[in-house]
């Protein structure tokens, strides 16, 4: 009977942790000697290094940087801050730039000049600060949904993994078994105001923290930082110094002007999520049957016998569609035939998920296909769009070589840029018109004070220019998919 009885104790499961406990026993290990709901205020100081993801050569990148020197002041009672800091260069630091965060609006200052930012900048902004240990901690423990999910490995240590609702998704904590502290701390969710990653669907932004010191208050601090989005590396953040403060946060730190706030909500009336097209230009025709749509980034919509043809698939679902209603406005009867994108930053991806689900064929330069195909098989799970509802397989139509869409006289012939700029980029000809679409490769030179100087950007002018000398084409008036008006070639080359 002994025998039995010891047997039956040992194939006893285990009973699962009680995430609130766990909650309990990180918020104990990060605080230490010193109370977190104590703590009115986070000061900290660094350097931060961040990727400049989705603009480069290759949407896939890799990516370009930049560095910075900051200050920051976070309430230890909210998700407001401020954010004093310059950007660093060869050439010197730049200005002292301020950015804050309260009510859910953000402004930005450069000296005292103060103005509203965007609801892409305050989404992004909300998730560093909701992210940081404490503050995550603090969420998690006033959430009446909280779970535990299980455990994860990484580098040989056991994680208790718990998350609960966030926003319009989750946040999800890696709670060091050994130590107690988070080590990692997940926010999934969508972004659909911010037009560089709302095609992605379900993103993760990972924060994982190290280098963990205990501070003057008496509590541990990580003094080094990653953000990744999708396991890309976003921002590095080396903290030089923290300091944590029982004293509130002075109200003048963190104040919005009413004239930024109005700033900012007319900002967020033109979000990519709900903007349409005229908002910033009407559709005017270059010539008979090719119409430009000057918005956002412009539109070009092209007539041929068969049906109409697409220049790009920027911004969102709704905005293609709002394209292609005004093609049957103009052309009434005559199908949407192709869309045409002469390029694949993250920039101008918004509407591509929603031209695969309407069965439209999209020509692309070869070497951008494998990123659309990952864009096309992105999980839309939280926000599903009708290509997660509805899904089917997208008709890329690789070009590599001169390739000719339909006939008459609006035919167009594609071809690859190429060149250390033009790497992933198509440029189209109208034969007829000696019309060139030089894709996202035109942009006027600046003055000091930011506005069009003399002249064009020559690196992106030199490969346009040889792509054309290389295909032998005669070319005199060029538009792009920037919001320029058309221009003479010879302008172009002027130097």
């Amino acid at each position: 009977m002994l025998t039995v009885l010891l047997a039956l104790s040992v194939a006893l499961p285990t009973p699962p942790a009680d995430p609130r406990a766990l909650i309990d026993a990180a918020v104990a290990a990060l605080q230490r000697s010193a109370s977190l709901r104590d703590v009115r205020a986070y000061r900290l100081t660094g350097l931060q290094h961040d990727y400049v993801l989705g603009n480069g050569e290759r949407a896939d990148g890799p990516w370009y940087s930049t560095y910075s020197q900051f200050a920051e002041l976070r309430d230890g009672t909210s998700s407001s801050f401020r954010r004093t800091f310059r950007n660093l260069a060869t050439t010197g630091p730049g200005p002292e730039l301020v950015t804050v965060l309260t009510d859910s609006v953000v402004s930005n200052r450069i000296g005292a000049r103060e103005t509203g930012s965007s609801r892409a900048a305050y989404e992004d902004a909300i998730d560093r600060i909701d992210a940081a240990p404490a503050r995550a901690l603090m969420l998690a423990a006033a959430s009446p949904a909280l779970r535990l999910d299980g455990t994860a490995t990484h580098f040989g240590i056991t994680y208790d993994v718990l998350s609960f609702p966030w926003r319009n998704g989750r946040m999800r904590l890696e709670l060091n078994r050994d130590t107690h502290l988070p080590d990692a701390v997940d926010i999934v969710r969508a972004y659909p105001d911010n037009f560089r990653w709302a095609a992605f669907g379900d993103v993760t932004m990972r924060t994982e923290y190290g280098r963990w010191s205990i501070h003057s208050s008496g509590a541990w601090w990580p003094m080094h930082e990653r953000v990744l989005l999708n396991g890309e590396l976003l921002h590095d953040v080396s903290i030089t110094t923290v300091a944590l403060d029982t004293a509130r946060v002075p109200a003048e730190s963190l104040t919005v002007s009413d004239s930024a706030r109005v700033q900012y909500a007319a900002n967020s009336k033109l979000n990519f999520s709900t903007f349409r097209l005229g908002a910033r230009g009407q559709p005017t025709e270059l010539r008979p049957g090719i119409v430009r749509v000057p918005d956002q980034w412009a539109m070009t919509l092209v007539k041929q016998p068969d049906g109409v043809v697409i220049f790009e698939a920027h911004i969102s679902a709704q905005y293609l569609h709002d394209v292609i209603d005004e093609a049957n406005r103009r052309w009434a009867g005559s199908p949407i035939k192709a869309i045409v994108m002469t390029s694949d930053p993250w920039a101008h991806i918004g509407g591509v998920r929603e031209a695969i689900a309407l069965g439209i064929p999209i020509y692309v330069q070869a070497g951008s296909v494998p990123f659309l195909t990952k864009v096309a098989k992105a999980p839309h799970t939280l926000e599903p769009d009708r290509l997660a509802k509805q899904p089917r397989a997208p008709k890329f139509m690789p070009v590599s070589a001169k390739t000719v869409i339909g006939k008459g006289e609006n035919r167009i012939e594609l071809y690859p840029v190429g060149g250390p700029y033009g790497e992933r980029m198509l440029m189209a000809y109208f034969p007829d018109a000696k019309l060139l679409y030089g894709a996202d490769l035109v942009f006027p030179n600046r003055a000091v004070t930011g506005q069009p100087g003399k002249g064009y950007f020559e690196t992106s002018l030199v490969d346009l220019r040889n792509a054309v000398d290389r295909e032998k084409l005669a070319v005199d008036t060029l538009f792009c998919v920037q919001n320029y008006q058309p221009i003479a070639w010879s302008e172009f080359l002027a130097r």
